[in-house]
């Protein structure tokens, strides 16, 4: 009985931890391997997803690439990022829109249009799950889980 029991427990707790793995996949942010950028500092990343750098440090253009507001890993994105939610980053860019400052980043639907519209844009960046980035791309910035 006290086997079965812990048999039971033990199972239970590994199927937990295996979902909750995947359930928190950890956010990267990439760019176009052919960029010429290895790595980013979070003020860097911040201020190209916010459109207060429009370039990268060696002087080619960003072209970030962000996820629709119905996809989830927009919200881990920018919570992670920042520590924002949503309605703050919108009300930031209708900010910016309205004063005819800046325009935000291109939206896609899913991730995997994400990392195409990176790979099709000789600087695009973007982020999508760290078992999404591949020999196309390179990872530049991991966030925190």
């Amino acid at each position: 009985m006290i086997r079965r029991l812990l048999r039971l427990l033990l199972t239970s707790s590994c199927i937990f931890w295996l979902t909750a793995g995947d359930a928190l996949a950890e956010l990267v942010v990439v760019v176009n391997a052919r960029c010429g950028v290895a790595v980013m500092t979070r003020n860097e990343v911040v201020n190209i997803f916010f459109g207060r750098y429009r370039q990268f440090f060696n002087g080619r253009e960003a072209q970030p690439v962000d996820l629709v507001d119905a996809h989830p890993d927009r919200a881990r994105f920018y919570r992670g990022l920042v520590g924002k939610d949503l309605s703050e980053v919108n009300a930031y860019w209708s900010r910016q829109v309205f004063s005819g400052r800046m325009q935000p980043p291109q939206k896609v639907a899913t991730p995997d249009e994400a990392l195409k519209s990176v790979v099709s844009n000789p600087c695009g960046i973007g982020f999508v799950e760290l078992a999404k980035a591949d020999a196309r791309v390179r990872v530049v910035y991991e966030l925190a889980p």
